[in-house]
Formats: C-alpha cells, sequence, structure tokens
C-alpha cells in the first residue's frame, strides 16, 4: 500500500477520492490549512494542519509515495490574485519541488479546461500545469483537467450548487448570462472514479512527459438548457429566469470541446447524464 500526500482532503472533490483511497487500505496524509477542516477520523489518515507543520517538516518524516493536489481556490469570494496563487500555484510548486528533491514516484495535479486568460483562477491553474510539464522528467506528472463537476451538497460557490440554493429558497428571480456557452457537465461520482482509474493506471503511462487526461461526460449542454432542465425538475418555475441580465465574462468561451478519449482509453466512461445527475442531487438533499 502506498503514502499519498493530499491537499483538498476536505473538499468536495478531495474528500471523496480520500475516502476511496483509505477504503483501499492507503495511508493518507491530508495537508490542511486548519486540522478541523477533516472531520472524519481513521486510522491510516493523519492530518498535517498547515498552522502547526510545513511542508519540509511533511515531508521530513514521512516516506511519500504520491501526491494528489486538490486544493483550489476559484477566487468567487473576493479573494486577492496574491491568495489564489498561493493556493493555485505557489503550495503546489512548494510540494513539486520537495517531491522531486525526495524521489517521490507521482504527482496527480487538479487542473481546468479553462483557457488561462479567462480569470485569476484559470491563470494560475495553467501555469501550475506548466511547472508540472517542466518537471515530468524528474516525476511522473498527471494532469486532471476539468470542467464543470457537480453533484449532492456541493458548495454554492459553484454554479449548480448556487442555483439549486436560489430554487430552494423560491427567490423572485434569478439574473443570468445568455447562457449560450456550452459546457460538459460531469457528475461527482464519475470525477472520482477518473481519478481512481488513473492512479490505478500509473504502471502503463508514460514517463517524462506530462499525461493531460481531460474529464467531462462527453456530452455538450448550453447553461440555459441546464439551467431550465434544474428548474423543471426541481418544479420551481414560479422563479424568474432573467437570461442576458448578466454580462458575459471577458474572454468567456461560448464553446469548446473536453476530450475524454485518453480516460476511455484506461477504461473509465463517465455513467452518469446530465438529467440523471441532477434528479440525483434532488432526491439525496430531499429538494
Amino acid at each position: 500500500m502506498s503514502t499519498l500526500l493530499i491537499t483538498g482532503a476536505s473538499g468536495y472533490l478531495g474528500s471523496r477520492v480520500t475516502k476511496q483511497l483509505l477504503a483501499k487500505g492507503h495511508t493518507v496524509l491530508a495537508l490542511t490549512r486548519d486540522e478541523h477542516d477533516v472531520p472524519k477520523a481513521h486510522k491510516n489518515l493523519k492530518i498535517c494542519p498547515l498552522d502547526k507543520i510545513t511542508p519540509q517538516d511533511v515531508f521530513a518524516q514521512n516516506k511519500i509515495d504520491g501526491i494528489f493536489h486538490f486544493a483550489t481556490c476559484y477566487g468567487r469570494s473576493e479573494q486577492t490574485a496574491a491568495y489564489i496563487a498561493q493556493v493555485n500555484l505557489l503550495l503546489p510548486l512548494t510540494l513539486l519541488s520537495l517531491a522531486v528533491k525526495q524521489g517521490v514516484q507521482f504527482f496527480i495535479n487538479t487542473d481546468t479546461i479553462l483557457q488561462p486568460n479567462i480569470n485569476p483562477y484559470s491563470l494560475t491553474k495553467n501555469q501550475f500545469s506548466q511547472w508540472l510539464a517542466f518537471y515530468a522528467d524528474k516525476i511522473q506528472a498527471i494532469n486532471m483537467r476539468l470542467d464543470h463537476f457537480y453533484g449532492p451538497h456541493d458548495h454554492p460557490v459553484k454554479f449548480i450548487a448556487w442555483l439549486i440554493k436560489n430554487f430552494k429558497e423560491n427567490v423572485d428571480h434569478i439574473d443570468l448570462t445568455e447562457g449560450a456557452q456550452t459546457r460538459d457537465f460531469v457528475y461527482i461520482d464519475d470525477v472520482v472514479a477518473a481519478y481512481m482509474c488513473v492512479f490505478e493506471s500509473l504502471d502503463k503511462l508514460p514517463k517524462g512527459k506530462l499525461n493531460n487526461f481531460e474529464v467531462g461526460s462527453g456530452v455538450k449542454t448550453s447553461i440555459k438548457a441546464m439551467v431550465l432542465q434544474l428548474q423543471k425538475l426541481m418544479h420551481k418555475e414560479n422563479v424568474k429566469l432573467n437570461f442576458g441580465a448578466v454580462p458575459y465574462r471577458k474572454n468567456e468561451m461560448l464553446a469548446y470541446t473536453v476530450d475524454i478519449s485518453a480516460l476511455e482509453g484506461l477504461g473509465w466512461k463517465a455513467k452518469v447524464v446530465l438529467q440523471e445527475g441532477l434528479q440525483k442531487i434532488i432526491t439525496e438533499e430531499k429538494l
């Protein structure tokens, strides 16, 4: 079994992958901002709060086999650019440098499908992926490029969770963009399965280069169509949807294709279609 360092182990995606890894008998070192961020105890889980221990100490005290980087700052709560860069670029770069020095076998990074010129989040994510590619001759480098993933009990900073919160509260109206952008919405269970598939296939992947895996469902849906579908499933036709009230972001990507062929080549396949995924949220959250 492996000893794995994980950032963002208390987050929406990271906690679910952590649970899977622990269930398979691996030891997890959860690097977190606060030891209270990871609430559930497990015999193979060790909390490493950054307010009490440095990354250097974590590496000095443990023989680490691999790293999963999930910690992410989207910048949607008015965080400064410096803070976004600290979470999305400087922290993983520190870990990558230490990992190379210690001879860690692999680094699995969580990236975005968005282009770097969209916002500070996408810019810093792209910058770190370039650093990961730079060090790919010294460590097995995996880059998971995610489109919009969703699921039950997500944080309302995420778009679908924010919509659900507004529908649930029976707000009078919701201001939105025109909604012509297409996105590849992928359910959380399929995303977790993608990470586990890549992790369990490391010996099949080429060394000396950055291995990119785009993660989506393989189906493009417009923002407007998704919103209308969710509204119908939640029976919230009374909530007025003001499409066009919000301008598109600067450099907004209206359409792109998520190429899931690399993941499918490893035997992974998305199982949950959008309508089923939205219904799963409604059922689980008893909406």
